[in-house]
């Protein structure tokens, strides 16, 4: 090989090796501007997010975004599911399946109690059992139309006077989903120790209370039904 052809080779090896640099450098320099391009995009959106739930509203909280109404609305509680028992309740549900109340506008328990012809008393001694269970076994304080925080919706006693209205538009003001100015509990009792926030809640549940003005009422508290004593003996054995 004569000096011509290797510098020749030499200058082709050269521009080969210049030109693989230039485009390793522009690749890298393209996927560290995608990813910091996609980095601001979503560095934007959880802005955007944040200064959504820190707009100020009435109380000066978050506008929390939450389904359309309150958990109750969806929900058909095991202590009411077992006036009827197990078989009929999910043989009813299954007719319902591609039903949105969402859509409907229809609440859930309403139906429930339409289809079962569900007695006010029934319905009473239900949502007592209902109650307690938010107390002694969830933990919660039981409530009627909680204010302060989105979580707060699953400590909800069912509001029976509303219900048994069975007027739609009553149902669905009453339990269509406000503005909360904390999502979790904790940061709502962090504010109200530090006196940031002063709680709006007041439909406290005294379950002392509900259930002696349930026996004043109806004699006695409990559901005595046949499904309900046959489920118990089951859970016995």
């Amino acid at each position: 090989m004569n000096k011509k052809n290797i510098l020749a080779f030499i200058s082709c090896f050269m521009i080969l090796f210049i030109l693989s640099a230039c485009s390793f450098y522009n690749n890298i320099n393209t996927n560290e501007t995608t990813e910091k391009t996609e980095n601001t995009i979503e560095e934007i959106e959880t802005t955007d997010v944040l200064n959504e739930m820190t707009s100020e509203n009435d109380v000066g909280g978050a506008s929390i975004s939450t389904r359309k109404y309150r958990v109750n609305y969806y929900d058909v509680p095991y202590q009411f599911v077992l006036i009827v028992g197990e078989d009929a309740f999910w043989e009813w549900d299954e007719t319902r399946d591609n039903e949105d109340p969402d859509e409907t506008n229809v609440m859930v328990m309403k139906n429930f109690i339409q289809h079962f012809n569900i007695t006010r008393e029934d319905f009473d001694k239900a949502n007592l059992e209902w109650t307690k269970t938010i107390f002694y076994e969830m933990g919660g304080k039981p409530v009627m139309n909680p204010k302060d925080f989105a979580n707060q919706e699953t400590d909800e006693s069912y509001n029976a006077d509303i219900i048994y209205t069975f007027d739609d538009e009553v149902i669905n003001n009453y339990y269509l989903s406000g503005y909360y100015p904390y999502i979790f509990e904790s940061d709502y009792e962090k504010a109200v120790e530090s006196g940031e926030y002063e709680t709006r809640t007041t439909d406290w549940v005294d379950i002392e209370q509900m259930e002696a003005e349930i026996i004043a009422k109806y004699g006695e508290a409990e559901i005595v039904t046949e499904s309900v004593e046959t489920t118990t003996a089951e859970i016995a054995d």
